[in-house]
């Protein structure tokens, strides 16, 4: 009596089935070759022509959000790295902007790269150099209520953040790697390694920003996103000995980071 022949998979396990085929090779290119028939060859062929386009597009699409990267390590380094990257942690989404969130994870363990320990930070500050490009448009400041509250009062206020900013502490000079990292940067090369810093990225006309922000000004800012009034961000900020309210606030207003009072 003829053995029943296996049930046909379902669209989910022929999925499943071909991406591991593309990125993982081995043993799930047979699990995927055992539904395509008798043409083997043909079906391997086409298999390599995907392989080599996918890892194309998803290292195209990684090297296209780290100008930064590339300029410190080199095109050909990053193309590498880039392609080992596309083929552990693949794309989970239809959409190539949305891929490379965890390149600075990536970096932080990959091998070749351990002589240049602050990539990763590098990495971290371009991801949210783009996030922070592609953020949505606010309506114009508005600081009309400032202006009409008497100083002795400020500390009741709450401020709306322009959404086209961010954050990130370091334990590298990643403001100082950036700048000089910049197409059109012209001055002299010197890094001090031993330098932490903590960086504002913010979005103006020309583009993105990237400044080293002061002690306590984070905290400011932090608390100030949180929805948490004027006086009491002022406390979190003034944990820092040398905060100084009045040159942060005249800073974030002539940023633009300051967008509305109420």
């Amino acid at each position: 009596m003829p053995q029943a022949r296996n049930a046909m998979p379902s669209l989910h396990e022929l999925q499943t089935d071909f991406a591991a085929a593309v990125f993982a090779g081995g043993m799930h290119v047979d699990a995927l070759l055992n539904h395509c028939g008798e043409d083997r060859d043909r079906a391997i062929r086409g298999l390599e022509a995907y392989r080599r386009s996918a890892l194309t597009n998803l290292a195209g699409a990684v090297q296209a959000t780290y100008p930064v990267l590339e300029a410190i390590v080199g095109k050909e380094f990053l193309a590498a790295t880039a392609r080992r990257y596309a083929l552990e942690r693949p794309s989970t989404s239809g959409d190539l902007n949305a891929y490379g969130s965890d390149f600075d994870d990536f970096l932080a363990s990959y091998e070749p790269a351990s002589g240049l320990p602050y990539l990763a930070d590098v990495a971290r500050l371009e991801w949210l150099a783009q996030q922070v490009y592609g953020a949505e448009d606010v309506a114009t400041q508005d600081l009309a209520a400032l202006a009409a509250t008497p100083p002795e009062r400020w500390g009741e206020l709450r401020f709306h953040l322009d959404p086209a900013h961010a954050c990130l502490e370091s334990a590298w000079p990643v403001a100082r790697i950036w700048e000089l990292n910049q197409p059109e940067y012209d001055g002299d090369f010197e890094v001090d390694f031993e330098r932490a810093q903590t960086v504002l990225i913010y979005r103006r006309a020309g583009g993105v920003t990237v400044e080293e922000l002061a002690p306590g000004e984070q905290d400011l800012l932090l608390a100030l996103g949180a929805g948490e009034t004027l006086g009491n961000a002022v406390e979190a900020a003034a944990r820092s000995e040398v905060f100084d309210l009045s040159a942060s606030l005249r800073r974030f207003i002539a940023s633009g980071l300051l967008r509305r009072a109420y």
